[in-house]
């Protein structure tokens, strides 16, 4: 059985071949490809991975993946050269299935566009960019979003204003897409929900997803060693990941735990270096102007891009993971804190219901209620024992993200796709 996947971020060992930087996000992709490798010797994988900093397509073998590595597009659009480029891994592969990671980038419509309905596909839903677009500001006012420019929003067009039209731009690709394969693997209702509204006869198939190898292994989030009145939130980038809900929060909080601090993981937007500031988009800018308002400048770090060991340190850190966004389909970070057994707090938005039963494996609140969620985080450090919802918390993800499971689930879905 030969399968192509299409995956938009690259794996580390062609990362170390190619010498170039080894991403600190998707390594569950390339846990996945390992552990599908590792449990059955009759897949023969191929995997095309764009790269912009490539000029020329190129050809690549490693430990048992042979690697198509070409030009990266736009997120939101492709032209004839990336359908030609697409074209040529799938011709030379000769693949059974092709199997693309991510309905919404450009890049995975070049790919539909090059195979042409010769060969089925299957496409794993991450974002919905068409059930993202609605959020995508973050609930920002259209006055705030007017009023934190930057010159790299006028150099890169990344204004505020215009963040909604971005991801319909991308919600176009998608819907090519999803038009254009036979088959679609999702892990939550929400997906489930979206995908069958915008495609009613495509045929969905469930799987939950493998995480980073490191989260997998001890040391686990004990009470005792972390760091207590310590919250940690894993994206503070766009506004749709919240951010700014955290800082409105933040005031509450300190009434009741005036040593709160927020750990974001996520360019610094207090730093007074100008190479630091140059590089900020108007989400930097009103991140920075909200946390001077309320006078918070000694209860937030912001961390940086964090590696997968430093990612899970921050989390082993925190006394609560918090999972702000105004919408997810299912947030890995968050699955990783389950893993781990971190207390888990989370708004209440897309797939995240699937994820945690709220009081069991977590607690939720809804994405506009500052006051709900400062109240869930003050209830969690008011807990003397917070064993019992780490233990229910680890004893979920566990199952949820078991390795050879989700990969004899993944051969299965390949063979039902195949036979069909």
């Amino acid at each position: 059985m030969k399968i192509l996947w299409l995956a938009t971020v690259i794996f580390p060992p062609l990362a170390e071949h190619l010498n170039v930087k080894i991403p600190n996000k998707c390594g569950w992709l390339y846990s996945a490809a390992k552990n599908l490798l590792y449990n059955t010797d009759e897949i023969k994988l191929g995997v095309v991975i764009p790269i912009r900093e490539l000029s020329n397509a190129r050809k690549v073998v490693l430990d048992r993946i042979t690697y198509y590595v070409i030009p990266a597009p736009p997120i939101d659009s492709y032209n004839k050269r990336n359908v030609l480029d697409c074209k040529f891994a799938i011709e030379d592969f000769k693949p059974d299935l092709i199997h693309i990671y991510g309905s919404e980038n450009s890049i995975s419509a070049a790919i539909c566009k090059a195979n042409g309905g010769m060969c089925k596909t299957l496409v794993n839903i991450q974002g919905l960019a068409s059930g993202i677009v609605h959020y995508a500001d973050g609930g920002l006012s259209w006055w705030n979003k007017l009023t934190n420019v930057t010159p790299l929003d006028f150099y890169a067009g990344t204004f505020l204003l215009n963040i909604k039209r971005r991801f319909r731009n991308r919600s176009e690709c998608e819907d090519y897409v999803i038009k254009h394969v036979t088959d679609i693997v999702g892990r939550t209702q929400w997906d489930h929900d979206h995908v069958l509204t915008l495609s009613p006869n495509i045929r969905y198939h469930f799987m939950n997803e493998t995480l980073r190898d490191t989260f997998y292994e001890e040391p686990v989030w004990s009470y005792d060693n972390c760091k207590k009145h310590t919250i940690f939130v894993s994206n503070s980038e766009e506004p749709l990941k919240g951010a700014h809900q955290v800082i409105s929060a933040l005031p509450i909080i300190i009434k009741q735990y005036p040593d709160t601090v927020v750990n974001f993981c996520g360019s610094d937007v207090m730093s007074s270096d100008w190479r630091s500031i140059i590089r900020f988009q108007g989400y930097h800018l009103y991140l920075r102007k909200l946390i001077k308002k309320h006078g918070l400048q000694q209860h937030v770090n912001f961390l940086g891009p964090l590696t997968e060991e430093k990612m899970k340190q921050a989390l082993l850190d925190a006394h609560v993971y918090l999972m702000p966004s105004a919408i997810e389909n299912s947030s890995n970070s968050l699955c990783e804190a389950q893993m781990l057994g971190v207390p888990v707090v989370a708004s209440y938005c897309g797939g995240t219901p699937t994820l945690v039963e709220d009081g069991k494996t977590g607690f939720l609140y809804r994405y506009e209620e500052i006051e709900m969620l400062a109240q869930r985080i003050i209830q969690m450090f008011a807990k003397p024992d917070l064993s019992t919802l780490s233990e229910s918390e680890r004893t979920v993800a566990l199952t949820r993200h078991d390795r050879k499971a989700n990969a004899l689930s993944l051969i299965e879905i390949y063979n039902e796709i195949l036979k069909a």
